[in-house]
């Protein structure tokens, strides 16, 4: 899996980065991750989304200069605003037929698989969240479909140059 897939233009986001909204539901926390992505709406700075374990992660790496080494050996210049998005692992974005699942609960864990077309490339995702004090937040995302699969905890933490 190449960096160019990785990171994602969060320069389509607005200065403002939406304030983080508590989600009872898994579902609903998906469901409002993806309506993000629906035309003439700004997209969010994904990490709103994430629980306090995969911010860590994801700090981690930042601190790791794992982006940056990447953005180097590409030629381009890394930001801190531009790094994996998970949920639309692409540059660009225009989806349709998007299909969110029932969750799978396990005490305070869930599993949605969500599927859809960004243009022509079809893209199935399963995202795992964890249920914390201040609601269901995304805990890890899997990429299954035909493109590269990666689980995105273990690429930041094991394997940061696939990407």
């Amino acid at each position: 899996m190449r960096l160019s897939l990785a990171i994602t233009a969060l320069a389509l986001l607005s200065p403002a980065v939406q304030a983080a909204e508590s989600y009872d539901d898994p579902k609903a926390l998906v469901s409002a991750i993806y309506d993000n992505y629906q035309l003439g709406r700004t997209v969010a700075d994904p990490s709103v989304y994430y629980s306090t374990r995969l911010k860590a992660i994801f700090d981690q790496a930042i601190e790791n200069d794992v982006f940056a080494s990447d953005a180097a050996m590409s030629g381009s210049e890394f930001t801190v605003d531009a790094v994996f998005n998970p949920f639309l692992p692409d540059l660009n974005a225009l989806l349709f037929d998007v299909v969110i699942s029932e969750p799978a609960l396990v005490a305070d864990r869930a599993i949605v698989t969500v599927n859809y077309h960004n243009f022509d490339q079809p893209r199935l995702l399963s995202i795992a969240m964890i249920k914390q004090d201040d609601g269901w937040k995304v805990d890890d995302v899997s990429s299954m479909g035909n493109e590269d699969h990666w689980l995105l905890s273990w690429a930041l933490t094991y394997d940061p140059l696939g990407f």
